[in-house]
């Protein structure tokens, strides 16, 4: 990347933007630029920066938006907005739900990424961070935990409780088997106890319902 960056700091206007951005001289307004230099730039200058946020106009933009700056930094995502038309119907407004709390999954998780949203999603109503973080649940083997009370904080959370777990925001409860799909994974989990205490976690699959993969903790976020 280093390379893609040299032509960059020919320019004297370039330098002076990182100057600028070095010693919190902000906002800073740049004028100009063709659509296939701005990710360029963006990258350049927010290198450094962990997790970066960039806010355009509509869907369709951040659409092209992201496309351009992933040739730069694969760790991008979109945070999108509530749809109002779809947003209600169960399966874009999963769908929806499931791509904003993987954002701020990584937030949470203080990883490496470039946000990219709108302004309609800016604006929308949500939970503050802080409230996300502090109704995360943490499991793990060996954990004691009262399984009724456990049941209840899901529902709480806006998980659903049915007879089989078939997709995201879904739990169940046979015996003393917990199944539960967080939104922010691509599989539930299979946790089960031995009186209070979590003997095992294991990832299952959806459509077989049989365990993949031996987990030592799992996190569960707000549905």
């Amino acid at each position: 990347m280093e390379t893609l960056l040299a032509p960059l700091r020919e320019y004297e206007e370039y330098n002076e933007l990182k100057v600028a951005l070095e010693k919190g001289y902000t906002p800073i307004n740049v004028v100009g630029g063709v659509d296939s230099s701005k990710c360029h730039l963006i990258y350049g200058l927010s290198r450094e920066y962990k997790i970066k946020l960039i806010i355009t106009y509509n869907e369709i933009r951040a659409k092209e938006l992201m496309d351009g700056y992933r040739m730069y930094d694969r760790n991008i995502m979109y945070y999108p907005a509530k749809d109002l038309i779809f947003y209600s119907a169960d399966i874009h407004g999963q769908a929806i739900v499931k791509e904003r709390l993987k954002v701020i999954k990584a937030v949470l998780e203080n990883q490496p990424v470039t946000i990219v949203t709108t302004i309609d999603a800016g604006m929308d109503f949500c939970m503050s961070i802080e409230d996300y973080k502090k109704n995360i649940i943490s499991l793990e083997s060996g954990q004691s935990i009262d399984l009724e009370g456990l049941k209840k904080q899901l529902v709480e959370l806006g998980y659903e409780n049915t007879s089989q777990v078939e997709r995201e925001g879904e739990f169940c409860v046979r015996g003393g088997i917990l199944d539960v799909f967080p939104l922010t994974e691509d599989s539930p989990c299979r946790i089960e106890f031995w009186g209070d205490e979590i003997d095992t976690i294991r990832a299952i699959d959806v459509e077989s319902q049989r365990s993949v993969e031996t987990l030592e903790k799992t996190y569960i976020y707000p549905a």
